[in-house]
């Protein structure tokens, strides 16, 4: 391995690289400006090459400097992070949740008092939304993520397999008796998945089809509410949608079942797979979802069931 600069000109490289002022990084590391200036050229003598231009009141990187910079800045962010990981792993007994709205409130929120029981160590902090969390960034310990295949660096463990199914209120389910009667209806599409419906549509054999009306929400939450209050027809994500507040508000218009393409995953980085936090969230989750996994909703209600009524 070639010899590597002293830690400590490192250092004061990257305090002066990062704050542009010889003054500052001596306030820093607690010596002069003139200790400063002297350490930094001796780091240049030893490289070879200028890393700063010195200007009249001010100092610049030059190419060769920014270029260096980059290396050894995200070593020190690396080191940075590597500690408070380490701090985390002794003393945090705190396990920091990313999850899918519709997730969330179908299946941890109603189980946090069994979670609790089971693990009164563990505390949890569940961060709902759409947006996926960045493992090198965001100060999260586990996600669970809506996937169609496992993602790359990261360990992921299937949980439920889910697949859509038309829903709508009882009221609507004697209007269609098919995936073709879609076209006459309004449909609910969920913003953060544009493109569930059109998926569904072509899987059932009706690709293209275009109806009557559309209506946009945000959330799937959103989408059964609306489509409870009978303002049109939504997918909803079976099995999850049985164990829902709007379950016994929304029947199956028709039997017409189309494979599912995705599935709920519990992701987390590979380094946290032995803490106990995390194997004890997993183990817990998983075996909620096998639960869920077993439960097949209510019977069709078309529209020759209700011509019959």
């Amino acid at each position: 391995m070639d010899k590597l600069p002293s830690p400590a000109a490192l250092r004061t490289f990257h305090l002066a690289a990062l704050t542009l002022s010889f003054r500052r990084t001596a306030e820093a590391l607690g010596v002069t400006p003139s200790a400063v200036s002297h350490q930094i050229r001796a780091l240049e003598r030893e490289l070879g090459t200028p890393l700063f231009r010195r200007l009249t009141r001010a100092i610049e990187l030059t190419p060769e400097g920014e270029f260096y910079w980059s290396f050894i800045r995200r070593g020190f962010e690396t080191m940075a992070e590597g500690t408070a990981r380490l701090r985390e792993r002794e003393t945090d007994n705190v396990l920091r949740v990313s999850a899918l709205p519709f997730f969330t409130s179908v299946c941890l929120i109603p189980r946090l008092s069994a979670f609790h029981k089971a693990y009164p160590g563990i505390e949890l902090v569940i961060e709902t939304s759409n947006r996926l969390a960045d493992f090198s960034r965001d100060p999260v310990d586990v996600a669970v993520r809506n996937l169609r295949k496992p993602e790359q660096g990261l360990v992921s463990k299937k949980l439920l397999d889910i697949r859509g199914e038309v829903l709508c209120a009882p009221e609507l389910a004697g209007e269609i008796s098919g995936p073709s009667g879609l076209a006459e209806q309004t449909l609910i599409h969920v913003a953060p998945r544009p493109d569930a419906w059109a998926n569904w549509l072509k899987a059932a054999g009706v690709p293209g089809l275009r109806p009557a009306g559309e209506l946009w929400v945000d959330t799937v939450p959103a989408a059964l509410q609306a489509a409870a209050e009978g303002h049109g027809f939504a997918l909803g994500m079976a099995p999850l949608i049985w164990i829902s507040d709007l379950a016994p508000r929304l029947v199956r218009p028709f039997e017409k079942k189309v494979p599912g393409d995705s599935s709920y995953y519990l992701v987390h980085r590979p380094e946290d797979a032995a803490r106990p936090k995390i194997r004890a969230f997993t183990a817990w989750i998983s075996g909620e979802m096998k639960a869920v996994s077993r439960l097949r909703g209510p019977q069709t209600q078309s529209r020759s069931f209700r011509n019959k009524a």
